[in-house]
């Protein structure tokens, strides 16, 4: 009976109780103490999970159509009220805790306000739950509240005592880390370092999950480090403060740009890095700690402030270890060659000047710019680096030249290198700085000093050419270019005991230097000597072009050198044109050096024959480029520049040779002729038959071709030679119309040379043409018979031109033989005028069949035709035959019929071999003879072969 009741009381308190966990749920985390915000979740145990109320209690309707604000005070009656009426023990341990937080709260806001402090309800609340529930799990925020109340009570052990209830009964709270490190905070305050160490370590050991704020790891390694340092364990201190620094500066950075929060924290921390350093072995220490942990982007301020702190206390010394120790553990670092800078202004502080120049001098060594240091150097370092060099080298250098001249021997010695070393370094490290050719200029002198020739060159040419100017030279360029040329005289007096390939090198150096000067300084008086002895040199190593170069600046100086001179320049240079073949040029420098030369000068001839070989070289220069005319010209333009030259020959027979490639046939023919008269006795003079003989063909000059043909088988040293000449002779004589040349020419060749054959068979056709020309008919068959001998002889070795020149001859022959059988008539007394012609007959028909045997076809159906006509013509003649006188009709007319009976046997004959001819059309052979033996078949055989054609008309359309 009593739930209605209850829920009576809930309807009115609801909306209370609703405004007040609406409202004051935000008061059950604690800020942090370092700071910063916690916006965790409701932890277990709290009012915030009380779900069951709202599940089981129904809210009661808003009369009032809105909603107001509720204070703290009603919140907490309302709660108050609410106690009683829950049943579930649960509940009302949910309530009260939540009554004690709100309790709490309120005194912590009452405290910000007045400073009124009214925490002791608040404390009791706490004490009173944990006393009647000690075994709830939600005590670990009741610990975390009840120590906040301590605290802010100052109740300093009770807020110990409470931290290490919570950290020890509740291992796995998340308070648990926040815990542990205000244990160790408030166990430092109490001087209790060991267990101070002990806290925070375990906040620093813990599970990072279990860290909300990064604050508490920072802040753990620094009051551990504090810790261990007050224990006296300074080492372990510093390694906790470069665990401060990994977090809080994990990138290079000043302290300045540190959070705002850790900077106070920094500056502490630098001082005591510093004081644990000085309780142990200081730069060692420091050196040591960053070899263990390895570079630390941090590493260079705690060097920095530990050194300041030495020099506030004036340990100087302590403070270069300080620089030293970095520069030894760093030395391709940045801040490197600044601590060494360092070490130099820190001793010159402390009075300790003996050791100054030595400092200088490491620094100029250990970061020059031959330095591994400066080849890895960013601009920034690189710029101050060249600063500090640019003050210390000329210092250090001048310091050992004032010390070379106060001392004596080897020691002088010793630092006119030193002094070298540094002019040089400056040089080197500051090429285009103003002071440079000064000590440039200091550094050749400082070689001289020493003898050191190569060295004392090379600086002086640096200062006379290495530096531009504008108008006239500086006068220390000039005298620093003169007197490298008067250091390489003395250097050379040492050459002589050098290999003969060191000596040429040197030399070649020392002719280098010559030009440098001349070119330089063009005005000196002193440049004309070495101009005329670099020219010498240039000639001999045969640098031709630099030789002209000199020539013409050295025919150019006012005043002009005197005569001996002058003509040894125009030699040299117009020498020196040809070999860089411009010849042209070179021709017109010799025509000079011949006009200021001396009349009597013995060199006479030599340049005269030099001039020639100028135009010698345009005309095969023409040549070459292909202008082969303009070659020819040049070629006989020797003769006239140069007349009694020896070149002169030579350049007329290569005249010629060009023309006859021009084909300027004529003008070659004059050359040669006028070669061949001028120098009979010329190396040359032996090719000109062949040369000639060309050109009388391409001007069909036959017979004089001829001529030199027949030249050149009297030189001719092999058969061979003399085969081809005669056959080529003969040719041109029978070209040239000289029958008789060409008779002779042709019976040499072919009485001599039966061989080669078809060649052969050439020459007998040609005399058998040349004989049937002058009408020597005896000499004709002669030669045309030896050609069907030769292939009669030579069945397998003739070709289709010697077979058809053998039946060309026969054919002729055979032609011979028809006409005589031809011209025979039968006559009374027939049976001798039959026996007569019959003889003929088989004369022409062997002949005929001896033509055919060749196996030409043009000559075969000739052949054929012609065997067919001749036993066709014997019938005809027969029947045409005169008559014998006196005979009766009848026996005229018997006699006819025997005369008949005669004539039909070679009538068939003729019919069988006209056919036999005429089937040759089928093998694809229808000449002139297969077309006239169809036509003879017409007449002998008209009902065959004479019928007329029968033409089938074409139907072009059906039904």
């Amino acid at each position: 009976m009593t739930k209605p009741v209850i829920r009576s009381r809930l309807d009115t308190l609801l909306p209370v109780l609703v405004a007040g966990l609406l409202g004051g749920c935000q008061s059950l985390s604690m800020p942090d103490v370092f700071g910063g915000g916690d916006d965790r979740q409701p932890q277990p145990g709290t009012l915030a999970t009380l779900q069951s109320i709202e599940e089981t209690i129904e809210p009661a309707p808003d009369t009032r159509g809105g909603t107001s604000e509720v204070s703290l005070g009603e919140v907490m009656d309302s709660y108050r009220a609410l106690l009683p009426l829950l049943e579930d023990p649960a509940k009302q341990v949910a309530v009260r805790h939540r009554l004690a937080d709100l309790e709490f709260q309120r005194a912590e806001n009452k405290m910000v306000e007045t400073a009124e402090d009214e925490m002791a309800g608040a404390i009791e609340a706490y004490e009173q739950l944990l006393a009647g529930y000690p075994e709830r799990p939600g005590n670990d925020q009741v610990l975390y509240q009840l120590a906040r109340a301590y605290d802010l009570r100052g109740m300093s052990e009770e807020h110990l005592a409470t931290l290490t209830t919570l950290v020890n009964e509740h291992p796995d709270s998340p308070f648990w880390v926040e815990a542990q490190f205000r244990r160790g905070d408030l166990l430092f305050s109490n001087r209790r370092y060991t267990e101070a160490e002990q806290a925070f370590r375990t906040v620093i050991d813990a599970d990072p999950a279990r860290r909300d704020d990064a604050s508490f790891l920072v802040n753990a390694h620094y009051m551990l480090g504090w810790s261990q340092f007050k224990q006296g364990s300074y080492r372990e201190a510093l390694f906790s403060y470069i665990n401060v620094l990994d977090l809080v500066m994990p990138e290079e950075q000043d302290v300045e740009s540190v959070g705002q929060e850790y900077r106070t924290m920094m500056e502490d921390l630098f001082r005591v890095f510093g004081l644990s350093l000085s309780y142990l072995d200081g730069a060692d220490t420091l050196q040591a700690i960053f070899r263990e942990t390895g570079e630390k982007p941090y590493e260079i301020l705690v060097y920095d402030r530990y050194s300041d702190l030495l020099l506030e206390r004036e340990q100087y010394t302590d403070a270069i270890d300080v620089f030293e120790r970095y520069i030894d553990a760093r030395p391709l670092s940045p801040w490197a060659p600044r601590y060494h800078t360092r070490i130099i202004d820190t001793l010159a502080q402390a009075g300790f000047t003996a050791d100054i120049p030595d400092r200088k001098a490491a620094f100029v060594r250990d970061y020059s710019i031959h330095s591994a240091y400066l080849q890895q150097a960013d601009d920034e370092t690189a710029f101050y680096i060249g600063q500090q060099l640019e003050e210390l080298i000329p210092e250090l250098a001048n310091r050992h030249y004032v010390l070379a001249g106060e001392t004596e021997g080897l020691e002088s010695d010793e630092h006119y290198r030193q002094a070298a070393v540094y002019y040089e370094a400056f040089a080197d490290t500051f090429p285009a700085h103003p002071r440079t050719p000064e000590m440039l200029f200091l550094l050749g002198e400082t070689h001289v000093e020493l003898a050191q020739w190569p060295e004392a060159i090379e600086a002086f040419e640096r200062v006379a050419y290495d530096f531009p100017w504008e108008g006239e030279p500086p006068e220390r360029a000039a005298e620093a270019g003169y007197a490298s040329v008067l250091a390489f005289r003395e250097y050379a007096k040492t050459w002589p005991r050098e290999p003969a390939e060191t000596y040429n090198d040197y030399t070649e150096f020392q002719q280098l230097n010559r030009q440098r000067f001349v070119n330089a300084f063009p005005d000196d008086p002193r440049s004309e000597e070495v101009l005329y002895i670099a020219m010498q040199h240039e000639f001999e190593r045969y640098r031709y072009g630099q030789v002209v170069e000199m020539a013409d600046r050295m025919i150019a100086r006012v005043p002009a050198p005197g005569a001996d001179i002058l003509t040894e320049t125009w030699l040299l240079k117009a020498h020196s044109l040809f070999e860089l073949a411009r010849y042209a040029e070179a021709e017109t420098t010799y025509q000079q050096a011949l006009r200021v030369m001396a009349e009597a000068d013995e060199r006479r001839p030599d340049v005269i024959e030099s001039l020639a070989a100028s135009v010698f070289r345009q005309a095969e220069a023409l040549a070459d480029a292909g202008d082969t005319a303009g070659a020819v010209s040049e070629f006989l333009r020797v003769g006239v520049v140069a007349p009694t030259s020896a070149l002169r020959a030579n350049a007329e027979y290569d005249a010629a040779t060009l023309l006859i490639e021009l084909s300027h046939w004529q003008d070659a023919i004059d050359v040669m002729m006028a070669f061949r008269t001028r120098y009979p006795e010329h190396e040359q003079i032996d090719t000109l038959p062949a040369r000639l003989a060309l050109a009388y063909r391409e001007t069909e000059q036959w017979e004089k071709a001829g001529d030199e043909l027949n030249n050149l088988i009297a030189m001719a040293t092999t058969d061979e030679e003399k085969r081809e000449n005669l056959l080529i002779a003969a040719d041109l004589y029978e070209r040239a119309g000289n029958t008789g040349k060409a008779i002779d020419t042709w019976r040499r060749y072919a009485n001599t040379y039966p061989e080669p054959l078809d060649v052969y068979m050439e020459a007998a056709n040609s005399l058998a043409g040349l004989y049937d020309g002058i009408g020597d008919d005896s000499s004709r068959r002669f030669w045309l018979r030896k050609q069907m001998e030769t292939v009669d002889d030579n069945p397998d070795e003739a070709d289709d031109r010697m077979r058809y020149l053998a039946a060309e001859a026969s054919a002729i022959l055979a032609r011979e033989a028809l006409a005589y059988y031809d011209s025979i008539r039968l006559t009374l007394p027939l049976n001798q005028s039959m026996a007569a012609k019959t003889e003929a007959l088989e004369e022409a028909v062997t002949a005929y069949q001896k033509t055919a045997s060749y196996g030409v076809s043009s000559f075969s159906t000739e052949a054929g035709y012609q065997i067919a006509h001749i036993y066709a013509r014997l019938g005809r003649d027969l029947m045409e035959s005169e008559r014998p006188e006196g005979l009766s009709e009848l026996e005229l007319s018997q006699y006819e019929l025997l005369l008949e009976e005669q004539a039909y046997p070679f009538e068939d004959n003729a019919i069988d071999i006209h056919e036999q001819n005429a089937s040759r059309a089928r093998n694809g052979i229808f000449d002139e003879w297969v077309q006239r033996s169809y036509e003879a078949l017409k007449t002998l055989l008209p009902g065959r072969y004479n019928k007329p054609e029968i033409t089938v008309e074409v139907v072009d359309e059906l039904g």
